[in-house]
């Protein structure tokens, strides 16, 4: 008997840990808002770009003057999937999700002798996102708020994925930000703890 309830108990404890094991993680691409672009004499030309790569520093995260997007309150950025980014397929049972953070922005950034000017005022902020997949649209997300000084507000994306893109490949993915609120100069922002990005579920 005792050897039989040893036997029991072994099966048990093997089934327990049967299902203790973690489940496999689903698999994603995540891509990152930047702004690619090239500095100058006289500012700096926009790039804006998503990219599967965080953002690690550039001529350009530096608000952008006088140039599409980062210019008057309510402008629009429109960031475009670069090649490198895509080509995965897409898994249209599970939600496209991610944080999109906006911002109001000083017209002059850096330091100025030993004060440096704020990357980012705060003040009131928000944006319609739109995402596209190979064209498609698969929502917008929107949302507005209260940005603090040095900060961003955080848009929530979670998107439902049209049945037809599902297992389709990649081509492009493109993120319409408009901003809907803001003061000067507003934007999407994707520097230091508020990198923007999307989250894409894949097969």
């Amino acid at each position: 008997m005792k050897h039989t309830r040893s036997l029991v108990g072994l099966a048990a404890a093997a089934a327990v840990a049967t299902f203790a094991l973690p489940s496999q993680a689903a698999a994603s691409r995540t891509l990152y808002f930047d702004n690619a672009g090239s500095a100058t004499a006289s500012g700096c030309t926009p790039a804006y770009v998503l990219t599967k790569l965080a953002p690690s520093g550039s001529p350009c995260e530096a608000p952008t003057v006088a140039a599409e997007g980062q210019g008057p309150a309510k402008a629009t950025d429109d960031f475009v999937s670069l090649p490198s980014a895509v080509g995965f397929k897409v898994d249209a049972k599970r939600p496209l999700t991610g944080t999109v953070y906006v911002t109001n922005y000083p017209i002059i950034s850096g330091s100025v002798g030993p004060a440096a000017i704020p990357n980012s005022l705060g003040g009131p902020a928000g944006a319609d996102v739109t995402i596209k997949i190979n064209g498609v649209t698969i929502g917008t997300a929107s949302g507005s708020g209260v940005a603090t000084p040095d900060g961003a507000y955080a848009i929530p994306v979670k998107l439902k994925i049209p049945a037809s893109l599902s297992g389709k490949k990649v081509k492009s993915v493109e993120a319409v930000v408009a901003m809907n609120t803001g003061v000067v100069l507003t934007g999407a922002e994707y520097t230091g703890d508020a990198k923007s990005d999307l989250v894409i579920p894949t097969k």
